[in-house]
């Protein structure tokens, strides 16, 4: 019984060998011009056989394939970016003045804020916010996303998540609510970031969000290169206390697509577990399962530079040795609603303020700033442009001018040939 069986694997053994001969080639090119279409690994820097997994340092989106990404850099997680992520995260959630936060938080970033989005995005009536900003001092294109506001929205997102089916999203499949919230804010971000990359082609594009809005950052990330609307080098996500967002299918093509992506996890934030997969080396039909990379603080993260790792070993992407190691914090969810000694969703209340917003807001007891003005209003894109420190509402409908000026032409044209019959 057990001769056919070694016989195989002996088999195989040799196979491997004999191929791993014409996959030996010591720089990225040569190794692509081979026969076996090979692919190159920059964390060993060695050429690799299709399959062989055990031996490849690199996960499956890492391998290069094209010769076109041998000039590609290895991505690194950087302490320093993260925190400005953090921050620009936090500046989400601020219903009132979140260019004032921007400014309070990130000053010598020196970012202009273009447009905030506030629309329903589920059938209980919550919100889901996001901005886009640009930093001419960073040379850099923020697209950033608001978590969930409240209990009951995080409620509704747990309830949604474990009763709707996963829907499809370019190449794989997500979570229901996500997909909802980041279709409902993108219908009107998308014009304003493609914007801002044609006439900045060279900046980078930094795509981050906490906990629901690191699920709709992740979807934003894949979208932009998937769309070719930012380079893949050009791209950078960093997302915090995010859940996994959608199967193995769109894990692989977020990873592909977005060669510098972080998944920051704060030691035992129970948040990234959900929804839950049982075990890292299981992947069965269509469980959930995360994209990489995962920086892992191995203790509680009171800044980025606490004890962490990145987290490249098997299985890719759900890495055993990383968060999976520490027993969810399922209590008091400390862990994801304070990451660096940031209090995310609530930083605007407190640190972000700046001494000149206090005392406006304690004069004053309604102004043009108020909270009011975020609301979402039905049919159309609840838009706040943010002009010499004061938003202004610009309720766009979803017919653009341009339909309409064609829509107005095909009616005269009507018109004349009715009249000249």
């Amino acid at each position: 019984m057990l001769r056919p069986i070694i016989f195989y694997f002996l088999i195989l053994w040799q196979l491997t060998a004999i191929a791993a001969l014409f996959c030996s080639d010591n720089n990225c090119k040569d190794c692509l011009d081979s026969v076996l279409s090979c692919r190159w690994c920059k964390r060993d820097a060695e050429c690799h056989m299709p399959m062989a997994v055990l031996a490849n340092d690199c996960k499956r989106s890492e391998n290069i394939v094209e010769e076109s990404h041998c000039d590609d850099k290895l991505s690194r997680y950087d302490p320093d970016l993260s925190m400005k992520m953090l921050l620009l995260s936090a500046a989400a959630y601020d219903p009132v003045d979140p260019q004032g936060c921007l400014d309070n938080s990130l000053p010598s970033a020196m970012l202009q804020l273009r447009i905030v989005v506030t629309r329903q995005c589920d059938s209980s009536g919550n919100e889901c916010s996001g901005y886009v900003a640009v930093s001419h001092a960073l040379k850099a294109i923020v697209v950033a996303f608001r978590g969930s506001l409240h209990s009951d929205q995080a409620f509704k997102v747990f309830l949604d998540t474990i009763i709707e089916p996963k829907e499809s999203f370019l190449g794989g499949e997500v979570q229901y609510y996500w997909k909802r919230g980041f279709e409902e804010l993108w219908s009107c971000m998308k014009k304003d970031v493609k914007t801002l990359v044609s006439d900045n082609p060279s900046y980078k594009v930094w795509v981050t969000g906490h906990s629901l809005g690191g699920a709709m950052a992740s979807l934003a990330s894949t979208w932009l290169v998937y769309y070719q609307i930012v380079s893949r080098k050009n791209l950078i996500s960093y997302t915090f206390g995010m859940p996994r967002v959608g199967n193995y299918d769109y894990a692989l093509e977020h990873d592909k697509l977005v060669n510098n992506s972080w998944r920051v996890v704060n030691y035992d934030d129970p948040v990234p577990h959900f929804p839950i997969l049982l075990s890292p080396t299981v992947v069965i039909l269509n469980n959930p399962y995360h994209h990489g990379v995962e920086a892992y603080y191995k203790v509680k993260a009171t800044s980025p530079y606490s004890q962490h790792k990145e987290c490249h070993d098997k299985p890719y992407n759900e890495d055993a040795s990383c968060s999976f190691t520490t027993v969810p914090s399922l209590l008091d969810f400390e862990t994801h609603k304070i990451y660096f000694s940031i209090p995310v969703g609530t930083f605007w209340k407190t640190k972000c303020l700046s001494s000149t917003r206090k005392k406006r807001e304690a004069t004053e007891n309604s102004n043009k700033t108020s909270s009011k003005e975020f609301q979402f209003k039905y049919g159309v894109c609840s838009k706040y442009r943010y002009t010499n420190r004061t938003y202004v509402q610009v309720a766009k409908s979803y017919r653009s001018t341009a339909s309409k000026l064609i829509g107005n032409l095909h009616f005269f044209l009507l018109l004349l040939t009715f009249i000249s019959t």
